[in-house]
């Protein structure tokens, strides 16, 4: 059974939903470079899942509500 594809513009919509004004910090603070969260907020990478991982845990959400739409009911955690 073939995977789901990953819609890149949508995991770079909430990646910058969670980033907020200010990217420096956010990507210091998960341990990553400024220049990767802005090729993940641009979507021109998908960030592995040890970094999402850590976008995750620093945002207080899950994963999949960087990767599933159909995950709404998790913007209230």
């Amino acid at each position: 059974m073939p995977s789901p594809r990953i819609n890149k513009a949508y995991v770079a919509e909430r990646i910058r939903e969670v980033v907020g004004d200010e990217p420096k910090a956010f990507a210091y603070d998960v341990g990553i470079s400024i220049s990767a969260l802005y090729n993940y907020t641009k979507g021109f990478q998908i960030p592995g899942t040890a970094i999402l991982f850590r976008i995750a845990r620093h945002a207080g959400k899950p994963m999949e509500w960087f990767l599933d739409p159909a995950c709404e009911d998790f913007d209230s955690i």
